[in-house]
């Protein structure tokens, strides 16, 4: 395969090259692996390590990029593959100066036939005088065939399951527990039954955790238990990464325990600092935990994740609302989307093989490199070598930063809406917006400044937008009373995860228009305070629902962005993650049947219609706990 011509072919008036492309303004920071991408945007890091390829061993990453060594590679690949690059003429092997005019013609011929070279893996030194054009050119007969196919092959062929193996020395036992788990946790659901209960939560996957006070919900075909995620029906672990803001290690490791996984490899990345976590390491060699600092007070690491390696190099991932600590997981209203198994890819299939139509893996992807960690590069790997193409979920994630693209908060919502939300044009003021959060945010003096105003219009994108101005959709917030609290399972102790503060709410009285009660009678959750954050499109008739997001992203500004004025830049402060349901990707019709008996239909977590606040009602504060 021979690489393209376009960025070295001949000027009629100028013998130097001309850039053909726009360099990307990510940089050494760009994680895409799309052809089309690397077509329009030139990356000077990636095309320098060509350059300076001679063809033996690995491409040479410098030091600075070691922890995004095999996302680099991946990209080398795309442009080689492709035919998106030819190797440059500044390259070592082949110096042109300024001053050889005559000869610089010839060298357009030589770096054609380099660039064949490179895509081969292999470049001939030539001997003596460099300048010279005969001895610089590579002969096409000189090309090592096999040499090629060896590279190519240790590439392609890198399975997770080698490295781990690689990495972590022999395999990690199983280590069954010496205790009963019902000495120590409230609700323990027999074991062996969690793969025909995940199988039959297709098509959608979305669970809802267990109440331990509710025990209709304990035999739920939607309910979950913390330890049924690690049950040994979906497979045997041999490692995972919990991505979380909270975690009591105690009770995290317990789980881990009674599944017979104490000895496997941990990750934790956790965003509320802790002692305990600080030390984990050292009393459990097998677990390693990082705290992700941010760089604003009011940003959180706020992201509920995990991915789960089995043993077979398979994967599954988790997007949660729950914390990892007793408390989120008992008497709280959670939900969490619980994938399917992602085999690993056949032996030579290439990162980028097994995307989904929903592109999940590689928003997965780019918001793992967000991170920029090297603990993260053995759990990238993992993810590069599995088969994501039956993922029918889209991935909704923030990151701290300043954003011009739509990738991430409430545009990268807003962009996807807009190209797959089949509410009726007709209709589409008529469908309101169900925004149900365990927090909300400080809105300022007007609603329209963002609540009313960039945060509804992007969430209320549809896929035929009108474009003359037409009627917003209604907002309907869903929050707890101090009433629904009073009466949750727990007492006033059941607000504790609901921190949203009297001072801010004396600044914005308004909000109390927009304001709905917390009602789950239908799932058997009305005393269980929600801590879950889900936002949906419900119909005229409350039978429809358009989309159905799941998230740990709250109602503000920190988690969903706020748009500069002048650049429209999204600034974003915390990290979330969410999955986007879409009815034509997830049932192949336009829209989610809400009503109980129907054929595929949607479970929400909470009644609808939805309920106002009663005359009188004020929305449950943190302060009430002082």
């Amino acid at each position: 395969m021979s690489y393209s011509n376009k960025r070295f072919q001949k000027m009629e008036n100028n013998d130097q090259p001309k850039r053909m492309k726009k360099e990307c303004s990510y940089g050494e920071k760009c994680f895409r692996l799309n052809p089309a991408h690397f077509r329009e945007y030139s990356h000077q890091h990636l095309e320098s390590i060509i350059d300076s390829y001679d063809g033996e061993g690995e491409y040479p990453v410098p030091e600075r990029l070691h922890t995004q060594r095999m996302m680099i590679t991946d990209q080398i690949n795309v442009l080689i593959d492709n035919n998106l690059y030819t190797r440059g003429i500044n390259s070592s092997k082949n110096v042109i100066t300024d001053s050889a005019d005559k000869q610089s013609k010839q060298s357009n011929t030589s770096v054609q036939s380099c660039s064949k070279d490179i895509t081969n893996n292999r470049l001939s030194v030539p001997s003596g005088n460099s300048s010279s054009s005969k001895e610089s050119r590579v002969n096409k007969e000189d090309i090592n065939e096999t040499k090629r196919e060896q590279i190519v092959k240790r590439e392609k062929s890198k399975s997770p399951v080698n490295e781990s193996l690689n990495k972590d020395g022999d395999y990690r036992p199983i280590i069954p527990p010496t205790r009963r788990p019902e000495q120590f946790l409230k609700v323990v659901l027999p074991s062996g039954r969690m793969a025909a209960k995940h199988a039959a939560s297709a098509p959608y996957h979305i669970f809802y955790t267990t109440i331990s006070d509710s025990k209709k919900t304990h035999t739920q075909p939607n309910s979950i238990t913390f330890l049924e995620i690690l049950d040994r029906s979906l497979g045997e672990l041999k490692c995972s990464l919990q991505i979380n803001f909270m975690v009591e290690p105690g009770w995290l490791l317990a789980q881990y325990y009674f599944a017979g996984y104490s000895g496997k490899k941990l990750t934790i990345l956790y965003g509320e600092d802790c002692a305990d976590m600080k030390n984990l390491s050292k009393k459990k060699p097998n677990v390693s935990a990082h705290y992700v600092s941010m760089a604003t007070p009011f940003g959180k690491h706020h992201t509920k994740m995990m991915l789960l390696c089995y043993e077979d190099g398979s994967l599954r991932v988790v997007v949660s609302t729950a914390n990892l600590y007793v408390d989120d997981w008992e008497n709280r209203t959670q939900g969490l989307w619980f994938s399917p198994r992602c085999a690993p890819l056949p032996a030579g299939g290439m990162p980028y093989d097994g995307e989904s139509p929903t592109m999940f893996k590689r928003s997965l992807l780019r918001y793992l490199h967000h991170y920029q960690m090297p603990q993260l590069t053995y759990y990238v790997d993992w993810v590069k070598r599995c088969d994501f193409s039956h993922i029918n979920v889209f991935l909704v994630a923030s990151a701290p930063g300043s954003h011009f693209d739509t990738e991430w908060g409430m545009t990268r919502a807003g962009a996807l809406l807009r190209q797959h939300c089949c509410v009726p044009p007709a209709e589409n003021s008529r469908w309101p917006l169900l925004a149900q959060a365990s927090s909300l945010g400080s809105y300022g003096k007007d609603p329209k400044l963002w609540l009313t105003g960039d945060f509804l219009h992007h969430f209320t994108k549809i896929k035929e937008q009108p474009q003359t101005l037409s009627a917003s959709a209604e907002l309907k917030l869903i929050y707890p009373s101090l009433e629904n609290v009073k009466q949750s399972h727990d007492d006033l102790l059941g607000g504790g995860c609901l921190p949203y503060a009297a001072e801010v709410h004396a600044k914005q009285p308004w909000l109390n228009d927009y304001l709905y009660q917390w009602r789950a009678t239908s799932t058997h959750r009305n005393q269980a305070m929600p801590h879950i954050k889900s936002y949906t499109r419900l119909s005229p008739d409350g039978r429809s629902a358009a989309y159905f997001l799941l998230t740990s992203a709250n109602v503000s500004k920190a988690a969903w962005g706020s748009l500069n004025k002048g650049n429209r830049a999204l600034r974003i402060m915390s990290y979330e993650a969410g999955v986007l349901l879409l009815p034509t990707f997830v049932i192949k019709k336009d829209v989610f049947p809400l009503a109980e008996g129907a054929a595929d239909r949607l479970q929400l977590p909470y009644d609808v219609p939805p309920v106002r606040y009663a005359a009188g009602m004020s929305p449950w504060v943190s302060d009430y706990l002082s």
